[in-house]
């Protein structure tokens, strides 16, 4: 009896998902693409290493189907830099049979799975599904206004509209299983603990506490009293048994933000507790067993610290088993209205609901000012905004950058490659035309000195799109 077609039996919703083929054989891939959009299951395709590499940076990749052979690289070379770069996107390896043994390394390397050509496309297909379907049904709590929580699915944009983004939701949904240890990295303000949290809100020690400490804040005389704790008694001033912010955080999660800031003779401390998971209060000699997730944030280059001899190399290893990077705000333009919105809406709604917004015009200088503090300059440019405005909309003039913000943005700044530099400043212009054109492609190519169909290649190149 002929085996009905998954298509008409399997009712999950895939739209929004991608699967991206890596395929330098046309008619393979062709063939299986055909099938996967027959099914109903979004897809892209790839001939080679190098086009492979353009559709993950557009950050809305779910599964990589992929040849062990490509003409610029390998399946193995494709499979190291989703492991390193796109934590977390299956792999399922598509092989001729004297290449199996390649193909195995690579699965107990991490990757999904292997099909041997030529194979059944039923089973393909099977595969695809299996694996879609675990993106498919998972969804991640937020709180968008700060009100209520809503669910959605990775990917969506409810993080923000530009791919850097879309990356990062993606992975908080495949971190909520797990329970390694995570490092977030990214300037200041970019909103590493407002990660962190939903990292803890998402994942299954979410019913207890999460612990929030600022090493920077902390007194280097205290600082192992505050992690660890003391007993009564254990030095002038102990009073009283102090419990420490490990074991308050116990079941839970701790927060470690600006890890770096952590003197070293703390830091051999901190190592030992990663290691052994058990924690010792300053004067005692209890040995306490811990069961807690740590979450590890910084602005400052760690492995650079750690090769100035600053910080541990074995406690940096420790800490960054999953790394996430979150990047400033000026290399995601895309973001900046989405953001924006949201903070008008949140903050109206503390003012009992007032009916305010954003003119074009505002809309327009937001998109072309520089905010070296981030998310969190743009949200008190925001408040500011809408605190000083005397009518319920926020005009351009009701915008100022603030005179001075959190870090000395000049110091801190790494400075990118030339290349890196110049697509900011474009995507960051295209962007910028195309809100001051109110998203009328013709006025913002005339405007930025382009055809229609260049200016089109160039949104698509960029990932561009309409926030409504």
């Amino acid at each position: 009896m002929e085996r009905k077609h998954t298509a008409l039996i399997d009712s999950r919703d895939y739209s929004g998902l991608c699967v991206l083929i890596v395929e330098d054989d046309e008619i393979m891939r062709l063939s299986v693409e055909d099938r996967l959009r027959l099914e109903g299951i979004p897809v892209r395709t790839a001939c080679n290493l190098a086009e492979a590499r353009r559709q993950l940076e557009k950050g809305d990749v779910d599964l990589v189907v992929t040849d062990i052979r490509l003409p610029d690289g390998s399946g193995s070379d494709l499979f190291s830099e989703i492991s390193q770069h796109h934590l977390g996107i299956p792999v399922i390896l598509m092989t001729a049979y004297g290449e199996v043994s390649d193909a195995v390394a690579l699965v107990k390397a991490g990757a999904v799975d292997y099909l041997t050509k030529p194979f059944n496309i039923q089973e393909f297909v099977d595969q695809v599904r299996r694996n879609l379907s675990r993106v498919a049904d998972t969804r991640i709590s937020i709180d968008l206004t700060g009100v209520d929580e809503q669910s959605f699915r990775p990917g969506s944009g409810m993080l923000g509209k530009s791919a850097s983004m879309k990356r990062i939701e993606r992975l908080l949904a495949r971190l909520s299983q797990v329970d390694s240890s995570i490092l977030i990295t990214g300037e200041s303000g970019v909103g590493k603990e407002v990660l962190a949290t939903l990292i803890h809100r998402n994942s299954p020690r979410a019913s207890n506490p999460m612990v929030s400490v600022s090493c920077a804040a902390l007194p280097p005389n205290l600082i192992e009293s505050e992690l660890f704790g003391h007993e009564k008694g254990a030095f002038t001033g102990a009073a009283v048994r102090r419990i420490g912010r490990f074991e308050q955080a116990r079941n839970g999660t701790i927060f470690l933000d600006e890890i770096g800031e952590i003197p070293p003779e703390i830091q051999v401390k901190l190592l030992r507790v990663l290691q052994e998971r058990i924690v010792e209060r300053v004067g005692g000699n209890e040995s306490i067993p811990l069961n807690v997730r740590i979450i590890a944030a910084t602005q400052v280059d760690l492995e650079e610290a750690v090769r100035q001899g600053a910080f541990r190399s074995d406690l940096f290893w420790r800490l960054n088993v999953i790394h996430v990077h979150v990047p400033p705000l000026r290399d995601r333009p895309e973001d900046i209205l989405f953001l924006a919105r949201r903070f008008v809406k949140h903050h109206a709604r503390e003012l009992g609901g007032a009916m305010i917004s954003l003119t074009a015009e505002a809309e327009a200088k937001l998109v072309s000012m520089s905010f070296p503090g981030n998310v969190r300059e743009l949200k008190n440019v925001i408040e500011r905004a809408i605190v000083l405005c005397d009518r319920n909309r926020i005009v351009a003039h009701d915008l100022m950058p603030l005179e001075e913000t959190d870090e000395d943005f000049s110091e801190t700044q790494v400075t990118p490659p030339l290349k890196e530099s110049v697509e900011v400043a474009e995507r960051h212009a295209i962007y910028q035309a195309l809100v001051g054109n109110s998203w009328v492609i013709g006025k913002a190519a005339d405007s930025l000195g382009i055809s229609r169909k260049n200016l089109w290649e160039k949104m698509k190149r960029y990932g561009i799109e309409k926030n409504n």
